[in-house]
């Protein structure tokens, strides 16, 4: 905005998208620029985090397990893009994410089977019997977010949510997601 006044913005939709538009003004019986100005506060609300310059290494996990394959299929995020994101500029060794956990990330919006496949190259995380994304993003969260106690991290109340405490599976061993990839 400049002066604090609203500025307008020519922004190029296709025409799936301008119909769903429509589409949501109408049954909400709201004018279409609403549905616009809501669904940008819904982006940047869910994608805060990368909004705070501080925010780097382990502090950006929350986002990347929540949004992280949208993230990296739309704007075609690579590994080394992604490392530079989140580890660029950290000088803690303890708040880094591993280069093998940045490529698991980036891997994270490929289908099952490319995934497995992609699994197959690369050691394998304990995942236990979850599909090969649900158990990336439970073995991610394991890591960096909630660190097992007597680590001295008490967690810091971020929680993705594509995951309840008490649905989730427990570690089990590689072995298991190397089974789904046979299979």
């Amino acid at each position: 905005m400049v002066g604090g006044k609203k500025q307008l913005v020519s922004v190029r939709l296709c025409h799936a998208d301008v119909e769903r538009i429509q589409a949501l003004a109408a049954r909400l019986r709201v004018r279409e620029s609403d549905v616009i100005r809501f669904a940008l506060r819904l982006a940047f609300n869910r994608l805060a985090p990368l909004l705070d310059e501080q925010a780097r290494g382990r502090d950006l996990i929350p986002i990347f397990l929540e949004c992280g394959p949208e993230l990296t299929y739309h704007f075609d995020l690579q590994p080394r893009t992604l490392e530079a994101i989140v580890n660029d500029g950290l000088d803690d060794p303890d708040r880094m994410v591993d280069s093998h956990d940045i490529e698991l990330i980036a891997a994270l919006h490929l289908p099952g089977h490319h995934l497995r496949t992609r699994l197959k190259f690369q050691p394998k995380p304990e995942t236990g019997t979850l599909p090969p994304s649900a158990g990336l993003q439970e073995y991610l969260y394991s890591k960096y977010v909630q660190p097992e106690a007597g680590s001295g991290d008490p967690g810091n109340g971020a929680r993705p949510s594509t995951a309840s405490r008490r649905n989730r599976a427990p570690l089990l061993n590689a072995a298991t997601l190397d089974e789904g990839v046979h299979s």
